[in-house]
């Protein structure tokens, strides 16, 4: 019922091997992840007819996601990122009184972890097979004053898919000195297999009664807002196309959804269903927040599997995590990780027809 195989995916500019894990439960639920970037590459799950399709966007090789084009761009493909997601505001923050200064990747801003993030190293990979769970626990070693960041992080990030078809993603991070860690993965999803299509004609849904508003900069405001009466209320099941036609300020300042919402104090998150296709996704995680990102800055700039080139809206990104520049607002809750203390963190994804 549960296999998982590897193979070489590639070499890297430096010679090392990239491999590719794929895990599949009874050719129903399929998935790969890559040691580069600790990065989801595949998705597959049938429609209501029984038809098998991929539905995270990706590359065909390795050579797609080394493409200077794609590399330029960084938008992040399926990655980990870390060891901060999403904007530091003023791309500093200050631990003790003393202030941590980060390097630019993303225009004026510090994104997803800088220039060398996590998406961009080789993971050590460690293979799992268990009776109800097969999959591949990832482990890097961030180092003090890496992008910045105090601190010499251990972490790890598992893939795994189980006998019931749900694949999770665990993180777990130790640190020898006071850091900030915030790590998410950055799958982009298109449940219709079709990546020609935008998702406009998804159904969402977001156990969230309130969201962050965001500056022209993309960054949090500080504040929160109830999604009632707003483009951001996907408290039942609602068209994307419906919410993102909105002449609404939020929603043009970063040329689509690119907010946290807040998630209820539940287990379940967010819900993407395609009602042609019939696929289902449904996310499960205790995160206090959900980084919905509608590829609002994806611009047909690189080929993507089978060619395609991947313009706006294209898919969307779940990234469950802590709120974005959480350590410079006193709000939200904390992302400081001490020495002996710990991080971890859990997220499910459920693909159904």
């Amino acid at each position: 019922m549960l296999t998982i195989e590897q193979k070489l995916f590639g070499k890297l500019p430096n010679g090392q091997d990239v491999t590719l894990f794929t895990m599949n439960f009874k050719d129903e639920v399929i998935a790969s992840v890559m040691d580069y970037g600790a990065t989801w590459t595949h998705f597959f799950g049938k429609d209501r007819d029984g038809k098998l399709a991929d539905v995270v966007l990706g590359f065909d090789t390795l050579e797609g996601y080394l493409q200077e084009d794609y590399q330029n761009n960084y938008c992040y493909i399926g990655s980990t990122v870390g060891r901060i997601a999403g904007r530091i505001k003023g791309n500093q923050f200050s631990l003790d009184g003393q202030t941590f200064h980060l390097p630019l990747n993303a225009g004026a801003i510090h994104l997803h972890g800088g220039i060398e993030g996590w998406d961009r190293k080789l993971w050590k990979a460690t293979l799992i097979s268990e009776t109800n769970q097969v999959g591949v626990r990832f482990y890097y070693q961030s180092p003090h004053g890496e992008e910045g960041y105090p601190g010499t992080v251990d972490v790890w990030v598992t893939y795994t898919l189980n006998t019931s078809g749900e694949l999770s993603i665990h993180y777990k991070a130790i640190t020898d000195k006071k850091t900030i860690i915030n790590p998410t993965n950055h799958a982009y999803f298109n449940l219709s297999g079709d990546f020609r299509q935008p998702i406009t004609d998804h159904m969402f849904t977001v156990d969230a009664d309130s969201y962050l508003p965001v500056d022209s900069q993309g960054m949090p405001t500080g504040a929160i807002v109830e999604v009632a009466e707003s483009p951001f209320d996907f408290r039942t099941p609602i068209l994307l196309e419906e919410q993102l036609g909105k002449a609404e300020e939020q929603l043009q300042l970063v040329g689509g959804i690119d907010h946290s919402f807040v998630l209820n104090n539940s287990e379940y998150a967010a819900t993407l269903f395609h009602p042609l296709s019939g696929r289902k996704l449904i996310v499960h995680t205790l995160e206090p927040g959900l980084q919905v990102y509608t590829g609002n800055s994806l611009g047909n700039d690189f080929l993507g599997k089978g060619g395609v080139t991947y313009g706006k809206y294209s898919a969307i990104c779940l990234e469950t995590q802590h709120f974005p520049d959480a350590i410079n607002q006193p709000a939200f809750q904390s992302v400081v990780v001490e020495p002996g203390e710990g991080f971890e963190s859990k997220t499910v994804f459920v693909l159904t027809s």
